[in-house]
């Protein structure tokens, strides 16, 4: 389900912070409940990819819709709400990311799911934090998330 993948959907609508290009390692904890999950992995970001373009390529076929409001965007970070809806469900968030320079990202979301999933009522709330930091330039084996429009 799009909103327990990841709530921060459509900041691609939004969102210029620039990433370096490069081979960068992530690191996401999520609290939903009284579950509480650590992921860590690495991404490559090609010269020009925001933050934006990798959420979106981590949400492909989501089909739900969402907006964006409450932007607050600086050199260093950016934070909004969003709202989403799709077929059974609805969310409501605050997400909020801060750059140091182009190396590090951290941030944190907030988000309310309400609706029902496989016929069955869902009403949670999902924490997560966010950090990533840039290891190099050259990605090795690992493969582009997503190949910015030109």
């Amino acid at each position: 389900m799009l909103f327990l993948a990841d709530p921060s959907t459509l900041l691609a609508q939004l969102s210029d912070l620039p990433l370096k290009p490069g081979l960068w390692e992530t690191h996401v904890t999520t609290k939903a409940g009284p579950a509480n999950n650590s992921a860590a992995g690495q991404s490559c970001f090609t010269a020009g990819t925001t933050l934006g373009d990798y959420l979106t390529a981590s949400n492909k076929g989501s089909g739900a819709q969402c907006s964006i409001s409450n932007k607050v965007q600086s050199s260093h970070g950016i934070s909004y709400d969003t709202a989403c809806s799709g077929s059974t469900a609805g969310s409501k968030g605050h997400m909020d990311f801060q750059l140091s320079g182009t190396d590090s990202i951290t941030g944190t979301s907030h988000t309310t799911v309400t609706g029902s999933m496989q016929g069955k009522p869902i009403n949670m709330v999902i924490e997560k934090t966010f950090s990533a930091k840039f290891l190099r330039s050259d990605c090795g084996n690992v493969e582009p998330m997503v190949t910015p429009k030109k």
